[in-house]
């Protein structure tokens, strides 16, 4: 009984010092990269993601956004799946079939990708507004109008900032490409790719790994007033998140 009592706490121990070194080690040296963000780009998550967490456990998860409209990704074409190692043509069920594979993925703050979202809402609202000009008594073409002006305002105001731009098999060759350590991350995740019939371009259904953190107890009074992510408030915070070694995020300081 004793026995299996040391070898129970044994096992504790080591787990807690694997994770500790892990911890020590991804934090040990200079970030892999440093984002100045906001609660745009982190959002509350539900207590309780870990046995035994309650209110006093605050963390934040990582709120990103694809590119362009619809399912598919613009930078996602047949070479960019050759480069991650999936078969590829015109057979989406035979594309669909593949396993997800571990890629690294990319993502960019307030960078030209989001500019595109931005200036493509605009181009809608200008649109809508034109049409509605040559027939005003229009209703259906007034509800057109509105929402593409609460798409824009949503853009400008509420949607993540951080815009996923690439994906590769090799995170040094990735950084290599997209070098600015103050705007863009390399993260690990899983990718399983798929075209719907009709379409020209690709899609994928992407997680991202270690996507969320928790906040220091120094922080966390601050933070009481941080939405939860089905929640919208005036809320405004600007959260610098390193990302280190092991390319995992934790938060250096929180001002609002």
């Amino acid at each position: 009984m004793k026995r299996a009592l040391w070898l129970g706490l044994g096992v504790v121990l080591l787990s807690n010092a694997l994770a500790l070194g892990g911890v020590w080690y991804n934090r040990s040296g200079e970030p892999e990269a440093r984002l100045l963000l906001s609660e745009r780009e982190l959002q509350r998550v539900q207590s309780g993601w870990l046995p035994g967490e309650g209110e006093e456990v605050l963390r934040l998860q990582l709120s990103w956004q694809r590119p362009g409209h619809g399912g598919q990704l613009p930078w996602l074409d047949e070479a960019k799946l050759r480069e991650l190692g999936f078969a590829h043509g015109s057979d989406g069920d035979a594309l669909m079939r593949q396993a997800q594979r571990e890629v690294w993925l990319v993502l960019e703050l307030d960078g030209p990708a989001y500019q595109r979202q931005i200036e493509q809402a605009r181009q809608a609202l200008q649109a809508a507004e034109m049409e509605l000009r040559s027939r005003p008594e229009s209703q259906v073409l007034q509800r057109e109008r509105d929402e593409r002006r609460r798409r824009l305002l949503h853009e400008q105001q509420q949607a993540s900032r951080l815009v996923l731009v690439d994906a590769g098999p090799d995170a040094e060759v990735l950084r290599k490409r997209w070098p600015d350590r103050q705007r863009q991350v390399v993260l690990a995740g899983h990718m399983e790719p798929y075209r719907q019939a009709g379409e020209a371009g690709y899609g994928a259904i992407i997680d991202l790994a270690n996507d969320r953190l928790s906040l220091p107890y120094a922080y966390r009074e601050l933070a009481r007033g941080w939405p939860r992510s089905y929640e919208r408030s005036g809320f405004k915070a600007q959260v610098e998140v390193a990302f280190g070694r092991r390319h995992e995020p934790w938060v250096l300081g929180i001002r609002q």
